[in-house]
């Protein structure tokens, strides 16, 4: 759309030295104090309508269009770091330790900084309402989005639509906007289980009630949960990540632990995954006479994209960066995103969208890597796409 190119060129330099200035200064979630000060200072600065704080580093931004009254769509990014130790040579590597922007959250918040500096100069290109929610703690569970939406983010005024988007390493690709109906992220739970036996002197196993034995059959009939309680056409992990127990290998110890991780797009999917958890103890307990307590900590559910929002999102797109930019995914993602909770704890239709960012060095490195570095050629791009998403919306009948 003319206007939004010539906004982000004109600002992209500022930006990309904000995202500077937050990835040499991370924060982990729910302290992120520091980049919400900045985040509060810019939109001011920028004019945006009104700004509440819904969570104390928590921010949201009203923009009004002058086209007149209409529908009221949210934006959000995420803010938080990740307790990583940053092992890259950047010039702006991270100055705190054990804590970096591995998963891009700093350029999510930098371009969305632009993306209210593009629609505050051209309010005269919508109607209605952008409300920007920049959101602490999407790394951390139990994740900033349950809490901003359970203190009234989306009201106030009511919001029609949500959209948000991510930054993707790619070795090749910088600014392609990949998107799908439908499930695009896992939910994701996880589990804490504790088996508490009788231990005694590994020559007398008879007279000991042994953990360990416990936990290696139950973690086995785990694995059987997806390959056999789960459609094959449908999705599931179970993953164990950890196991501690004992200190020498000639004693049966009283206690072991092991933590694991499910994942699976259907509700029905994820439910299974936690009732037949739930059995498999109570087997292991009845065979191995040892106690056996599970802590389901349970996580994001999975981020549904509503069809007419993903409509939305690529018209938008090919208006703005052209229909060589859109790439429409077959299957979703495998990891999970507390984005989701904005759709489903409310019923509001959301989208949400990935950019790909390339890669900064020669080789690549996944999400959440120290040596992770993205290009930052991929800013424009985002920035252009969000707020031709919310133009787009708040002009269009979705």
């Amino acid at each position: 759309m003319e206007g939004i190119k010539a906004s982000v060129d004109a600002v992209i330099d500022e930006i990309v030295d904000i995202r500077h200035d937050i990835h040499r200064h991370p924060e982990i979630g729910r302290k992120e104090v520091r980049t919400a000060e900045l985040i509060r200072k810019k939109l001011k600065e920028y004019g945006v309508d009104e700004i509440s704080t819904p969570m104390p580093t928590g921010t949201v931004a009203l923009i009004k269009g002058t086209k007149g009254p209409g529908k009221c769509v949210a934006l959000r990014t995420d803010i938080d770091a990740l307790p990583v130790q940053e092992d890259t040579d950047l010039p702006f590597a991270s100055e705190v330790p054990n804590m970096m922007h591995a998963c891009g959250h700093d350029i999510h918040c930098s371009m969305m900084l632009g993306v209210a500096k593009v629609l505050c100069e051209n309010r005269d290109k919508f109607p209605g309402t952008v409300k920007l929610i920049f959101q602490p703690s999407e790394d951390t569970l139990p994740g900033g989005a349950k809490e901003m939406t359970e203190n009234g983010v989306l009201d106030n005024p009511k919001v029609d639509a949500i959209f948000g988007m991510h930054v993707m390493p790619d070795p090749e690709l910088v600014g392609k906007v990949a998107i799908k109906a439908g499930a695009l992220t896992s939910a994701v739970d996880l589990y804490d289980v504790t088996i508490t036996g009788k231990g005694g002197h590994g020559s007398y196993p008879h007279t000991t009630q042994d953990p360990i034995l416990a936990a290696a059959q139950m973690i086995t009939a785990m694995q059987q949960i997806v390959a056999r309680k789960i459609d094959p056409l449908d999705t599931g992990i179970m993953s164990i990540g950890s196991i501690h127990s004992g200190d020498a290998p000639n004693v049966i110890p009283a206690v072991c632990k092991f933590g694991g991780v499910s994942r699976a797009y259907s509700d029905e999917a994820r439910k299974t995954i936690s009732d037949q958890m739930y059995k498999i103890a109570e087997g292991i307990r009845h065979i191995s006479d040892c106690d056996v307590d599970i802590y389901k900590y349970e996580g994001y559910p999975s981020t549904i994209n509503d069809a007419r929002m993903v409509d939305c999102v690529k018209d938008a797109v090919k208006e703005e960066l052209g229909e060589e930019a859109l790439i429409e995914l077959d299957v979703p993602y495998s990891f999970s995103e507390d984005f989701s909770y904005y759709s489903s704890m409310t019923g509001i239709p959301s989208a949400f969208f990935m950019v790909y960012a390339g890669q900064g060095t020669e080789e690549s490195y996944p999400l959440h890597s120290p040596k992770i570095v993205f290009n930052e050629d991929v800013m424009p791009y985002g920035i252009r796409a969000m707020a031709n998403t919310a133009i787009t919306y708040l002009n269009g009948d979705y």
